[in-house]
């Protein structure tokens, strides 16, 4: 199973990819989608108007109060904020899925924007009513909190989702001979659904063998301490898969049944101690961790993508994911920590090209799709450029994209080769403008070369997209604003970027020599149990409100003349929407196509006035007042919370120091806010913001 929440507009390369390698050797399985379920679920009418409902009843009752303490003035302004998206979902016409499964209106500017805009509302109404949880595709927030295990524990026992019914209307439908059952956790944003998604199966498959997988809880669990780990296991899941999960499930598949019948946890335990890349935990505490397997890529099967409605999804023409490489050759990134590694990144391995090009041409064949994605840490260049010639020899006429590192072997031939081949949009890593910080970075290129290069792609007729991020340990503002004035310049080459900004991965190279890269002191927030994200200290102290401000700006300024737009939609580097509008419209579709909408697609139209009595009720609270008092105090709280590092905590073998950010920290600064009255009462007695 894929658990919510992440991208509806394709499958999934995951668990396609290991269904094919199952079934070539006997095993049966069946994939389901949940996430696309879900997202299907969230847009139905009827589930739009109990959202609206919700939200306007909260909101009543909230007001209704004689007074608002901190907490209860956040959820109020929530609700108050989402009261007009709640009120636009139920005048949704045309629906929004009904607009992106179109082949006329998903090209529509304004359609589209519209489409994409109402989907925004249903998260944002979604979020209020299931305060304090906030939601988003690739995105299950636990307010402005990190995620604990306590926090986690209570998502996943308590019914909190969302999406609690619709879990158990699944786990309902699981046969009753289905001995084992899989999760596979993508993505930081599907772990708190998928344990909750894990409790609803426990709770009506019992004896069902219920194992936890997939990249972002192999890099969750990796540097987990130990009694995290135990915790995990304990009280979420059988087993968890880690590193590369083909030879994981197999040997799970053929134990699973005499896992159902033993008696007793020593004999249950027995059966798993052995599984490749399983860790397990026995009955008296101990963590076992299965024989090390790493898949030999040479004589792989395709990916199987029958158990999936591809219509279903939230395009209108359909799109696969195929992985013809995993690992990253190149593999010294400084800032990398990406895939199933213990650190950096997997060693890299290739699918033969010919071979590739064939399974390609198979799954073209029996799917009719003709827009496939190449889902990989990133393509060799010597094998982007064979994969091409098998796919011209063999006559394959498909549109791919990928993400492609540049490096001096393109020449203006080979990047002619790649568009002949259909490459038509290639998402670079372009990281710096600096040359001195991709030195840092150990990049292995240098800006002159990366700016040929994408001269060459562009002239080719291959849309380039940019990746790029700013506030790399050790780099001033002068040197950020390098990278967007390089943007900039090249605008007329770049056809769409992203700058994002730098964070610390706990698998990465400087994670683990800090103080090779002018880092002083690396440490977490105290209620950060997960560890994907460090927090760190530079040597040189953070940059300054004014530079920041000026690094934004520039941002902001060389932006307005693309639409970019956030993950999943038309307008985000390598994803299904923006390759089909670099399709239909050419490498210009940012700069020019959704420009033609103007001011119209950038809100929806105003709403009819809504039957909800909460939706169209006059708040007794001052919005003004509420809205500065929480911001005011979160803007302070934060940057203290974060940056303030107390020792002696331990939150694991390496840690010295820790930041307060946790649910008793924030209850205890919290208390320091004053409660506010409604208008009415407040009378020559009106409190303002704490100052």
């Amino acid at each position: 199973m894929h658990p919510p929440l992440a991208d509806p507009t394709q499958p999934y390369v995951s668990l396609p990819t290991l269904k094919g390698w199952l079934a070539a050797r006997g095993v049966d399985v069946t994939v389901v989608d949940l996430n696309l379920e879900a997202a299907h679920w969230l847009l139905r009418e009827d589930t739009l108007s109990a959202l609206a409902e919700r939200v306007g009843r909260r909101f009543l009752a909230l007001d209704g109060q004689p007074s608002l303490d901190f907490e209860g003035q956040r959820e109020w302004l929530a609700l108050h904020d989402a009261r007009r998206a709640a009120g636009q979902l139920l005048a949704c016409d045309p629906p929004p899925v009904a607009v992106f499964q179109s082949p006329e209106r998903f090209y529509e500017p304004v359609a589209y924007s519209h489409a994409r805009l109402r989907v925004d509302a249903a998260f944002t109404a979604l979020s209020a009513a299931y305060y304090p949880y906030r939601y988003g595709f690739n995105v299950v927030a636990h307010a402005l909190l990190p995620w604990s295990f306590d926090a986690l524990a209570r998502y996943a026992t308590g019914e909190h989702s969302p999406f609690s019914k619709l879990y158990a209307t699944w786990a309902r439908r699981l046969a009753e001979d289905v001995r084992l059952v899989g999760l596979s956790v993508v993505f930081p944003s599907q772990l708190p659904e998928a344990l909750a998604l894990a409790h609803a199966v426990r709770r009506h498959r019992p004896r069902a063998l219920l194992v936890l997988g997939g990249p972002a809880i192999h890099q969750i669990v990796t540097h987990l301490p130990e009694a995290l780990k135990r915790r995990l296991l304990t009280e979420h899941a059988d087993g968890i898969g880690l590193y590369e999960g083909e030879a994981t499930v197999q040997a799970l598949a053929q134990r699973a049944e005499a896992w159902t019948a033993a008696q007793d946890a020593p004999a249950r335990h027995a059966l798993l101690s052995e599984v490749p890349n399983l860790l397990s935990c026995a009955p008296d505490g101990a963590l076992v961790m299965g024989p090390r397997f790493t898949l030999d890529l040479r004589d792989v099967p395709a990916p199987d993508f029958s158990d999936l409605d591809l219509d279903r999804y939230w395009a209108p023409s359909r799109t696969l994911l195929y992985a013809p490489t995993r690992g990253c050759y190149w593999g010294r990134c400084s800032f990398c920590y990406y895939g199933l590694a213990d650190t950096t990144t997997a060693s890299y391995r290739e699918v033969p090209p010919e071979r590739a090009a064939e399974q390609l041409e198979a799954l073209q064949a029996t799917t009719g799709a003709q827009h496939v994605y190449l889902s990989c840490d990133v393509l060799s260049p010597r094998y982007a450029v064979r994969l091409a010639q098998a796919l011209l020899d063999r006559g394959v006429t498909l549109t791919w994209s990928s993400d492609l590192k540049i490096e001096r072997y393109y020449t203006a031939e080979r990047a002619r080769l790649l568009a002949r081949a259909g490459l038509r949009a290639a998402a670079f890593g372009i990281e710096s403008g600096s040359d001195r910080i991709l030195a840092l970075i150990d990049k292995g290129t240098d800006r002159a070369t990366m700016t040929e290069v994408n001269r060459l792609f562009h002239e080719a007729g291959i849309a380039t997209e940019w990746m790029t991020f700013t506030d790399h340990p050790g780099e001033s503002a002068d040197e950020a604003l390098d990278t967007v004035s390089w943007i900039a310049e090249q605008r007329a080459l770049v056809d769409l970027f992203i700058v994002g900004k730098f964070g610390l991965e706990s698998g990465s190279l400087i994670a683990q020599s800090p103080e090779r890269f002018g880092i002083e002191q690396v440490y977490y927030a105290s209620g950060d149990e997960l560890r994907l994200y460090a927090l760190f200290r530079p040597a040189g102290g953070p940059r300054t409100a004014d530079d920041e401000a000026r690094v934004e700006q520039a941002i902001a300024e060389v932006g307005r003349a693309f639409a970019l737009h956030p993950y999943p939609w038309a307008g985000a580097n390598s994803t299904h929407h923006t390759l089909l509008h670099f399709v239909r419209f050419g490498q210009d579709a940012f700069k020019t196509h959704f420009q033609l909408a103007g001011a119209l697609a950038r809100e929806l139209p105003r709403a009819p006035r809504s039957a909800v009595e909460g939706l169209r009720h006059t708040p007794r609270y001052d919005v003004a007042t509420v809205r500065s008092q929480v911001e005011e105090f979160l803007a302070g709280y934060l940057v203290s919370a974060l940056y303030t590092t107390l020792p002696g905590r331990r939150l694991g073998k390496d840690d010295t120091a820790f930041a307060p950010l946790s649910e008793s920290d924030y209850a205890k600064a919290i208390a320091t806010v004053p409660a506010l009255e409604p208008r009415s009462l407040r009378g020559s007695r009106t409190r303002g913001p704490r100052r």
